[in-house]
């Protein structure tokens, strides 16, 4: 079998369609309100337009991992990517209200969708050994992604009109498009391996699995928007930054992540703990945030961004892979996407808890809520480690 590297080549084909639809995610995300903003909309209806992309988002993971269970990864995943193509070409001809309340949806549940269908299939083609750092090129693309995106969309903004970026991302979903078709059918066959919880550990159903896997996902997806929400303007009107000095801060988690991401795998692989990793990745993601309270200098808080996209990459890569390890292969798409829609509603509820929050007494609050945030996260999963790894005696 062809391999690129140490990777297959179709992982590595996998990692490109991951780049170039999170590079378009990322494309998107700065130059939307002026968008939307100059088709002269009122506020509440561009308010409405962003609240249905998370609604999307919300209901796009649960139909992803039923229909992946039933037609496969790569039916799944070009649907998606072909329906990305069409509604960023939707969203650059069109200025009807109704019609891009419509695509917005369609691309929220497509953004989870794509999230869904990445993840289960790069964890079906990998085994304990190396779970791990499949996970960290994938994370470690959405840290690339998250560098470029912005960088050619400011610069196309300055030369080109606002829709002019859309019609790339639909040409970078294309190349995703293509490269998705390349990849070998048999590659979407699902493997069947042991798991690093074996029988001879703890048993959990099901049930109570999900429960747990979706309430330390919720919990970091609700951290992560409070900290997206909230950021600028605490560097702006606390800090004294300039908007440079801010979306610089920005660049630097996504550096980190692109970096870090397949090492941090290779140490959830050796070490056979990722529920550990993960605590540990919460835990420097507390720490980022606590160095921007505690300070306002540009390097410290930069080494904090530098530290938490480490932590990032250290929670996404062995969170996703510890599922895999530990669901059974014909539930893990499914379950993939239950925990994946259920989390979203964490990027939905508590940026305004902390709006609340933050109108009844300042904008440190929201910082604070989002430390105690973590902190559950952090428990709950030290918990369930206790759980998993406390053997079960029998007769």
């Amino acid at each position: 079998m062809m391999r690129i590297n140490g990777l297959n080549k179709n992982v590595v084909l996998m990692v490109m369609i991951c780049f170039f639809t999170n590079m378009g995610g990322y494309m998107i995300l700065p130059l939307f309100p002026l968008f939307i903003e100059q088709m002269k909309f009122s506020v509440f209806a561009m308010s409405v337009i962003f609240a249905i992309f998370y609604v999307g988002k919300v209901c796009g993971g649960v139909p992803t991992g039923i229909l992946l269970r039933k037609w496969g990864g790569k039916s799944v995943g070009v649907s998606l990517l072909a329906l990305q193509v069409i509604s960023m070409i939707g969203f650059a001809l069109t200025t009807n209200y109704w019609f891009l309340c419509v695509l917005r949806f369609i691309q929220g549940a497509i953004a989870t969708g794509l999230t869904v269908f990445v993840r289960s299939t790069i964890n079906e083609w990998s085994t304990e050994d190396n779970r791990g750092t499949y996970n960290g090129y994938i994370s470690s693309s959405d840290g690339a992604g998250m560098v470029l995106g912005p960088v050619i969309s400011g610069w196309m903004s300055i030369y080109f009109p606002l829709n002019v970026p859309f019609y790339f991302v639909a040409l970078c979903s294309g190349l995703a498009l293509f490269a998705l078709i390349k990849i070998k059918d048999n590659r979407f066959e699902q493997r069947s391996e042991g798991t690093i919880f074996k029988e001879k550990k703890r048993k959990i159903n099901i049930n109570e699995k999900l429960a747990f896997y979706s309430t330390v996902h919720f919990l970091e997806m609700s951290a992560f928007a409070v900290f997206l929400t909230y950021f600028a303007l605490y560097a702006t009107h606390i800090m004294g930054w300039s908007s440079f000095s801010t979306s610089a801060a920005f660049t630097v988690v996504g550096v980190s992540t692109f970096i870090s991401a397949p090492f941090v795998g290779m140490i959830s692989d050796r070490l056979k703990d990722r529920l550990m990793i993960c605590m540990i990745g919460l835990s420097l993601i507390a720490v980022e945030v606590i160095l921007f309270l505690a300070f306002d200098q540009h390097w410290i808080v930069y080494l904090g961004m530098l530290i938490g996209g480490i932590g990032g990459a250290c929670y996404l890569d062995s969170f996703f892979a510890h599922i895999a390890d530990t669901v059974h292969q014909e539930q893990r798409s499914s379950f993939i996407g239950n925990v994946v829609s259920f989390s979203e509603l964490g990027a939905i509820i508590s940026p305004i808890i902390a709006g609340m929050l933050v109108s009844s007494f300042s904008l440190y609050v929201a910082f604070y809520f989002n430390l105690a945030i973590l902190l559950a996260a952090i428990l709950i999963q030290f918990v369930m480690r206790y759980k998993l790894m406390k053997p079960v005696y029998e007769k």
